[in-house]
């Protein structure tokens, strides 16, 4: 079986941009060479919830537009659960491995799912979290 893969809210972010700078380009034509190969992917429903918010609040997208992306995540991801015990899970996560709030919520949501590997910009890059899920920045070779 393939590898789960947990991708955080910036990687999606990159993907739903129409205008961006070029090292944001390069990072959005390697997202979508990732996706291209229909990895094993998986979301949160934090992940929705921050992509929503950034792409409104910061790219003024309309509920309609980012309705639309939602529906392109959701047909790439399996999507957890915001649960009370995720939450749990997560304050226990954000104590021990100093992580903030959010972040935790990401990593709780990527252990439930029994992924391998999380990638995102936002942590310390092979961080190993309960011995079975590896932080990567997928961008890791872009920077030289």
């Amino acid at each position: 079986m393939k590898d789960k893969i947990f991708w955080d809210s910036n990687l999606w972010v990159y993907v739903a941009l129409d205008v961006l700078s070029p090292p944001e380009v390069t990072k959005q034509n390697a997202l979508l060479n990732m996706l291209s190969k229909r990895p094993h992917l998986v979301s949160s429903a934090q992940v929705f919830n921050e992509v929503g918010n950034v792409l409104q609040r910061k790219y003024k997208y309309s509920e309609q537009k980012t309705a639309k992306f939602f529906e392109k995540i959701d047909r790439f991801t399996h999507c957890i659960p915001l649960t009370k015990d995720l939450s749990f899970k997560a304050l226990d996560l954000k104590a021990r491995y100093q992580l903030s709030w959010f972040d935790s919520l990401i990593v709780a949501a990527a252990l439930e799912a029994e992924c391998d590997i999380l990638y995102t910009e936002d942590l310390h890059d092979e961080l190993v979290v309960e011995q079975t899920l590896t932080v990567k920045n997928p961008f890791k070779s872009m920077l030289g």
